[in-house]
């Protein structure tokens, strides 16, 4: 039996351990002989006794029957999550809990290599997680020596390690390593003159936002930042009833809705056909704006809803580059903006809003502050370009001293 020598055989990281075991619950476990499960339940038990972050997935319409050495102990660092067959990661708070407790390492135990335990580690690695199966009592035996003995060696779930992991300055959170800028919807129906918002009313918040992209996108190239321009798509093939797109409103200071949800619905007043939809594929109005437009290697993110998280791959492409704070400019900033906003903070990123390089159209600019508003208070620091620019400068490697 290995149970034994697993548990003795842990040895001393002097490192932050960030590790989590990972078991889902399949008709393998849930059958097997009891002799069958014993070098899995030695795992288990050398993973209680180093302390190791621990998560069982569950059906989540149906209970399971655990056989008794697999039976959950929830506590401070072990956890039942309900999942669907489907796939775990995005349908349960399998991702929240790994999230927030800075896991960075996912071993995915059973008894072999089923489609539970594949689909877990695809997913995991897609996020940037480093996860491994465990399926044999050679891997078992090595992931085990591996484990820190004892308490003394900090674990990435206790209170205080994820304190200290708080980045407390803009300076620690704009590291470029772990920073993205974020451009959002610079397209030219959103801000050129002659654009479908050009067209209808003055907006010299958004001209004056556009004038400092360039700086805010420079310091991000120049400091090493990884760069994601989100460009809108809307057309009859995204849209579902009416969402983007716009309705006439009498509630509203610009006399229009981008959703159903939110308008009054008058079949005898509606907007002509070519008044209703922006940024079509292919047209002139969604083609990005030529003085940020994207350098070969940057990200290029299509979004057909206000933040750019929904229905994109933009969280799996951050998580995989280890990205951590986003720096967000763009348009418009109640709208798209703080859509975006919302969800990354919400995602456990650190957001940077470029409080001088987002902006609205005239008829909507108290809509403008009170956005910055919200968003200072509770989703992210609001800083001017040249504060931002400031700190990513600060991560410049000194030049060389003359001879």
């Amino acid at each position: 039996m290995i149970a034994a020598q697993l548990t003795q055989e842990v040895v001393q990281d002097a490192a932050p351990f960030a590790t989590a075991l990972v078991i889902p619950a399949t008709a393998t476990l849930r059958d097997a002989q009891p002799a069958a499960l014993a070098d899995l339940a030695g795992l288990l038990e050398a993973a209680r006794a180093a302390q190791v972050f621990t998560v069982f997935i569950a059906p989540v319409e149906q209970a399971f029957a655990w056989p008794p050495t697999l039976a959950p102990q929830p506590g401070p660092h072990e956890f039942v999550v309900r999942a669907p067959d489907t796939g775990a990661f995005g349908a349960s708070t399998l991702n929240l809990l790994l999230r927030a407790n800075a896991i960075e390492q996912l071993v995915v135990a059973g008894l072999q290599l089923d489609l539970a335990l594949a689909s877990l580690l695809r997913d995991a690695r897609a996020r940037g997680l480093q996860a491994q199966a465990a399926v044999d009592v050679p891997t078992m035996h090595a992931i085990v020596q591996r484990w820190p003995a004892g308490s003394d060696a900090p674990r990435s779930w206790q209170p205080q390690v994820k304190h200290a992991r708080w980045l407390r300055t803009l300076e620690q959170r704009l590291a470029p390593a772990h920073t993205a800028l974020l451009l959002i919807d610079v397209q030219n129906d959103f801000v050129s003159p002659e654009g479908a918002t050009g067209r209808r009313e003055a907006m010299p918040l958004v001209q004056a936002a556009v004038a400092r992209m360039p700086a805010l996108l420079e310091a991000a190239r120049t400091a090493g930042c990884t760069v994601v321009h989100v460009h809108a798509e809307y057309g009859q093939h995204v849209r579902h009833v009416g969402s983007p797109y716009r309705f006439p409103s009498a509630l509203t200071r610009e006399g229009a809705v981008w959703s159903l949800s939110a308008a009054e619905v008058d079949d005898a007043h509606q907007f002509a056909p070519g008044e209703v939809e922006v940024c079509l594929p292919g047209s002139w109005g969604g083609r990005a704006l030529e003085v940020v437009a994207p350098q070969p290697g940057e990200l290029q993110i299509t979004k057909h809803r206000f933040s750019a998280f929904v229905d994109t791959p933009l969280e799996v492409m951050l998580r995989a580059r280890g990205i951590r704070t986003l720096i967000v400019a763009g348009v418009t900033t109640n709208c798209c903006v703080e859509s975006t906003v919302r969800d990354a903070s919400m995602l456990d990123f650190h957001v940077v809003v470029a409080e001088d390089a987002v902006g609205v159209k005239n008829s909507v600019v108290a809509l403008h502050e009170a956005s910055l508003e919200q968003m200072r208070t509770y989703f992210a620091r609001v800083e001017p370009v040249a504060r931002i620019a400031q700190a990513l400068q600060s991560h410049a490697l000194p030049a060389e001293a003359s001879p």
